[in-house]
């Protein structure tokens, strides 16, 4: 579970955040953030931050050939690729040019162009879309294929939409205040320290106090998710606990019968000149060897069954090899204990009584 979490925020970007208004009873024209602003953070902050964009979408029925979808377009900045993995299967991605120029160009995600055209190279085509009850044609410059983990699929669920990318500036005119940054920190840097000072930063430059914005990082939020399997880790433990004081009472009551059925072999061995010691050992070692043999053999079954549901739901599977040696060291201390008491019974058996039990 602790990977296919590793794997949600490596699709989202562990070293990302979001800057947003934050407990603000009276919100002000200048509260917002406007290009000026941008370009004054970029020049702050320079190599701390790997891409800062305004975070804004847009959505609008697309209708070509009597078929019609509903479109996402996610406004980005150039570079956005550097900062998330894209696969690019037709034309480019949007450069600076586009955001210089705000050019109507869009990048369709695959299923988009599939949907539209019946076919994924559509780069070169154009698709009518409307954006502030004006219409606007945008020229398609390229198609990905969006990959996304199968747990955060799961977790999403059946979209309504399809995607895409266009240029932040395009849909916007320069006027426009934007109540939410899409941030990307660079990866030499902590980000919770540069989102101190960037949020104190912000704060100083719209006047305002730091309570009134919010840094919030994808960091964050997994970190509430790891919390949450370190309590799910609790429980399986406890269930864990009983399974094995269970298992262990069987092994005892296993041993106990077994000492009992064999005690003229006992009464034998211990006439042929066997110690105590060497009764006490061979018992425990049965004990040990049993164990450890229900341990590789559950192992084995619990690696087969998840690896079996994880390729029916399509999610990694990760066994950790030094978790199953220690689950199996494990079992066979369990035996060890719980074996203890029927070895001792049997090495201290009197050989005399042994041998003429029937």
């Amino acid at each position: 579970m602790k990977g296919a979490m590793n794997d949600i925020y490596k699709d989202i970007g562990k070293n990302r955040a979001f800057l947003y208004f934050y407990r603000m009873d009276d919100i002000r024209s200048t509260d917002f953030f406007y290009y000026d602003d941008l370009e004054l953070l970029e020049e702050r902050f320079g190599d701390k931050l790997s891409y800062l964009c305004p975070s804004e979408s847009v959505q609008s029925d697309v209708t070509l050939n009597k078929k019609t979808i509903k479109l996402n377009m996610e406004c980005i900045d150039a570079e956005f690729d550097k900062v998330q993995e894209i696969k690019m299967l037709y034309g480019r991605m949007i450069n600076k040019n586009d955001i210089d120029r705000k050019s109507k160009s869009v990048v369709l995600e695959q299923n988009a162009a599939i949907k539209l055209f019946g076919k994924e190279n559509v780069v070169g085509n154009t698709i009518r879309v409307k954006i502030d009850n004006n219409l606007e044609d945008l020229l398609i410059i390229g198609v990905y294929k969006k990959e996304v983990s199968p747990i955060l699929s799961l977790l999403q669920g059946p979209s309504t939409t399809e995607d895409s990318y266009i240029p932040y500036t395009m849909p916007y005119p320069s006027s426009y205040g934007f109540s939410q940054l899409d941030i990307f920190i660079n990866e030499k840097y902590s980000v919770n320290s540069v989102g101190d000072e960037f949020l104190s930063y912000v704060a100083n430059l719209k006047n305002r106090e730091t309570e009134n914005y919010r840094f919030y990082t994808a960091q964050e939020d997994q970190e509430s998710a790891d919390g949450i399997l370190g309590g799910m880790s609790v429980a399986v433990a406890a269930i864990a606990a009983i399974s094995l004081l269970v298992g262990g009472i069987g092994i005892m009551n296993i041993m106990l019968v077994s000492v009992t059925e064999r005690t003229r072999e006992i009464g034998i061995k211990k006439a042929l000149g066997a110690r105590t010691n060497d009764v006490l050992f061979q018992f425990i070692i049965e004990s040990a060897a049993l164990s450890a043999l229900g341990g590789i053999i559950g192992t084995a079954l619990g690696i087969g069954l998840v690896m079996i549901g994880g390729a029916f739901i399509s999610i990694p599977i990760v066994v950790n090899p030094s978790s199953v040696i220690i689950a199996v060291v494990f079992s066979m201390i369990i035996g060890i204990f719980f074996g203890f008491y029927p070895a001792k019974k049997a090495a201290k058996a009197d050989p005399i009584e042994s041998l003429r039990y029937e």
